[in-house]
């Protein structure tokens, strides 16, 4: 049975979360997804482990944090879908109708990350299944590794992964926000947890944590460039599921008496101890059997299938326990690419949940296609910030997306909210006790923020050589 709660507008009632417990475990199921157990390790391994972290750790706490909640903000007081709730804020604020374009954008890059993020859970299917039937046990290293390399030229294989991943995001979005996503995050979240205990306990036993910690807390300042610090900057966005209508959407079915301020930082502590639980766990297994950090996006899938396999108990059991872990975030923070789209067709089309549900899921799974293929026939090459991309439409889509419609996106929601709502309206949907934290959430999503992220869009439009 649905919840409703009273929105800014009084007039308006909403569709909200069961419980304070359900947006934490949803909200923290979306952003401790792929950025955290793939994304995040890979950038960590290419930019030289503690040097990545040194500028991407005060990204997020400086950038990052305060963005998120602007966005819950924007979403409690719109009370809609990201489109919708920019319109209403804008209508009742007396402000331009063009500010709702900053939810349009936010719903293009939530559904082109997802273009390319259901290739990702191809990959992760075809391993949990290969895991389980035990195709890598007592298989030379050698052949383990390059099994990736045959996957990603193997398009039939990674199109019938591709099309059950979307079908299982899109049987889950069909059945509404209490019955099916809030079901799924609250069934979904604690077994991602669990599977991180348990691996980690046994990547302690079997894995170089010397090796790892070393790796992840030295830091070289020569070795910041600008490619690092737009890559950190993004993954801190990204991490965080940020610039792509979620945490709106998230916002919007919060109840209203919740502190929006002691709910993202929860979240943001979880997702940060995660992603360096992940590296330390990741690396630890990495550097115990001789393997490179710097593998780039294939780190998971190419390096950790061999150590697996190298294990002389249990192998299977702990290749497929790790991929399941895996598929389980993936999940999670796909949901939250396409719950905003969704919710907006609902809302501006007038038609069924479960037809919008089929419909995004069919043009999601279309758009995948160009991402499938960049590995075999869409196959093309090119240079950014020096280095050359090999892998066609997903390579460029990661950078449009997640380089640059989400830093602006973030952007223009940061100026909305601190330079054109009224401060009072934000310092009462904020719900914070304290006037300094406020003052700091203020400057840091008013000066800082626009700042760093009008630095990386520069970089990536101007400088991307």
């Amino acid at each position: 049975m649905s919840t409703t709660t009273q929105n800014s507008n009084p007039a308006a009632t909403r569709i909200a979360w069961g419980s304070r417990w359900s947006f934490l475990l949803a909200a923290a199921g979306a952003s401790t997804g792929l950025g955290n157990i793939w994304k995040f390790p890979y950038e960590a391994g290419l930019h030289g482990g503690g040097t990545f972290i040194l500028v991407y750790l005060p990204c997020a706490l400086l950038v990052a944090f305060p963005l998120m909640m602007a966005e819950t903000l924007v979403g409690r007081y719109g009370g809609s879908d990201p489109v919708n709730s920019l319109r209403r804020i804008a209508r009742e604020e007396r402000l331009s109708s063009l500010w709702q374009s900053i939810g349009w954008l936010g719903l293009l890059t939530g559904f082109l990350i997802f273009t390319f993020y259901s290739v990702v859970a191809s990959w992760t299917l075809y391993y949990i299944m290969n895991s389980a039937l035990g195709s890598f046990v007592g298989v030379p290293a050698e052949i383990v590794q390059h099994s990736f390399g045959a996957l990603l030229r193997n398009t039939d294989q990674m199109l019938l992964w591709h099309t059950i991943f979307v079908l299982m995001v899109v049987v889950v979005l069909t059945r509404g926000l209490n019955k099916g996503l809030e079901r799924a995050m609250r069934m979904l979240t604690p077994c991602f947890l669990g599977l991180i205990i348990w691996l980690c306990l046994y990547a302690s036993r079997i894995g170089d944590f010397d090796a790892a910690l070393a790796f992840l807390m030295h830091y070289d300042l020569s070795a910041i460039t600008a490619e690092l610090i737009v890559s950190a900057l993004t993954q801190a966005l990204f991490s965080l599921s940020l610039g792509m209508g979620a945490m709106v959407m998230f916002g919007a079915y919060m109840r209203d008496q919740r502190s929006i301020a002691s709910t993202t930082a929860w979240v943001m502590l979880f997702d940060t101890a995660v992603a360096l639980i992940m590296a330390l766990m990741i690396f630890s297994i990495v550097f115990a059997f001789g393997m490179r950090p710097d593998a780039g996006p294939g780190l998971i899938f190419s390096t950790l299938p061999v150590a697996f396999a190298q294990m002389t108990e249990s192998s299977a059991l702990w290749s497929t326990s790790f991929f399941v872990l895996l598929l389980s975030a993936t999940l999670t923070s796909a949901f939250a690419l396409l719950e905003p789209i969704i919710a907006w067709m609902t809302n501006s089309w007038r038609i069924s949940r479960r037809l919008a549900a089929w419909l995004v899921g069919a043009l999601a799974w279309v758009g995948g296609l160009l991402s499938l293929y960049s590995f075999s026939g869409l196959k093309f090459s090119f240079y950014y910030f020096g280095i050359e991309r090999h892998h066609g439409f997903f390579d460029l889509l990661n950078i449009i997306a997640i380089h640059l419609f989400m830093p602006l996106g973030a952007l223009l929601l940061a100026v909305f909210v601190t330079w054109r709502v009224h401060r009072a309206e934000t310092k009462t949907l904020l719900s914070m006790r304290l006037n300094i934290g406020y003052r700091l959430w203020r400057f840091c999503c008013k000066i800082v923020a626009p700042l760093a992220l009008s630095a990386v869009i520069i970089l990536v439009l101007f400088f991307p050589a």
